[in-house]
């Protein structure tokens, strides 16, 4: 990673549930208005040759520079809405082909923090790029995220993807969402209230069950040792969470209702990855749903693999790396 970039993530806060740092703004074209149904024009193909319903932006050049081999690998850009512009960041791999549709992730980041550091601290445009992925990281405003999937955040996420879908050539069956802490409890809600618009979902440090929702392939990660969110059942000896989040339910019981609205049975495959990480996958789900919790022993609230340290005291395991799990996930659920 760029030593100028570690430097300002290694010197920024750690604000609630996520980090604090700086943005940039440019443009990155013309605002749309929020919608509900995405926008599909004409069958083309996906980067593996397969025939796929395109989105309108097929056939049209990429609005923004590709820097996907630069940190952070995106850009800054600005969307309207509901009168209000929003920023957002968005990567465009080098090997984008406008005639051919290409999958699309969006990226939240936690409370406090801003899109950039997301994109900087998890490296997803980066890694998505070299699979030929389009990743929009958007920006909560001050820095916290609306916890249901509808009001104006739920406006400004769909519309930002009505948006991208008319101006690039997605691929609607490998369109995912991802976010990191009350990022992921908004990804999670807004894949809820929005289904169809996602295929799956990847939730880091927080895996909520919002209570009603379609059947949606889920991959979470939390550990033991996180102070911020509680783990539940399981966590560490002497960590304490205090404030709103110490009510919040465990990570085991609230994938296992991932699991059980999945239609999966109730008793998951256990197995040990090197020395501090457990996976508990479900099966027997419903077609094209998979469940999976990875406990990572004594890690805090941080992403897996991640080379910065944002809790202060270490708790961020090396044994498995969140973003590019999230990215093999993603390329193996696709919408049914």
């Amino acid at each position: 990673m760029n030593a100028r970039w570690r430097a300002r993530l290694a010197s920024t806060a750690l604000l609630a549930l996520g980090l604090a740092a700086c943005s940039g703004s440019s443009d990155a074209g013309p605002p749309a208005a929020a919608s509900t149904t995405p926008a599909t024009v004409r069958s083309t193909t996906t980067s593996t040759g397969a025939e796929a319903v395109g989105t309108a932006g097929c056939g049209r050049e990429p609005d923004v520079a590709r820097l996907a081999d630069e940190v952070p690998g995106d850009v800054a850009a600005t969307f309207q809405s509901g009168g209000v512009e929003r920023v957002y960041r968005l990567s465009v791999p080098a090997s984008y082909d406008p005639d051919v549709a290409a999958p699309l992730i969006f990226n939240l980041h936690g409370s406090g923090s801003n899109a950039v550091q997301a994109s900087v601290y998890g490296g997803v445009p980066q890694r998505a790029a070299e699979d030929g992925i389009i990743v929009v990281t958007p920006e909560a405003i001050d820095g916290t995220w609306e916890l249901g999937g509808t009001g104006a955040d739920g406006d400004f996420l769909i519309g930002l993807l009505d948006d991208v879908e008319a101006r690039y050539c997605v691929d609607q069956a490998l369109t995912h969402i991802m976010g990191m802490s009350l990022g992921a409890w908004k990804a999670a809600s807004t894949a809820c209230a929005h289904p169809g618009r996602f295929a799956s979902a990847v939730l880091v440090t927080v895996e909520v069950f919002p209570g009603d929702c379609e059947p949606l392939a889920v991959m979470a990660f939390h550990g033991t040792g996180d102070h911020v969110v509680p783990y539940g059942d399981g966590a560490d000896r002497g960590v304490t969470v205090t404030g709103f989040n110490a009510g919040l339910p465990g990570a085991v019981d609230n994938v296992e209702a991932w699991a059980e609205n999945g239609g999966c049975g109730p008793e998951p495959e256990i197995s040990e990855i090197g020395d501090d990480v457990v996976l508990r996958r479900f099966s027997g789900c419903d077609p094209g749903i998979d469940v999976e919790l990875y406990t990572i022993e004594g890690g805090d609230h941080t992403w897996p693999g991640a080379d910065i340290d944002i809790s202060g005291h270490g708790g961020t395991t090396q044994t498995i790396d969140a973003t590019n799990l999230a990215l093999s996930w993603f390329a193996e659920h696709p919408a049914g």
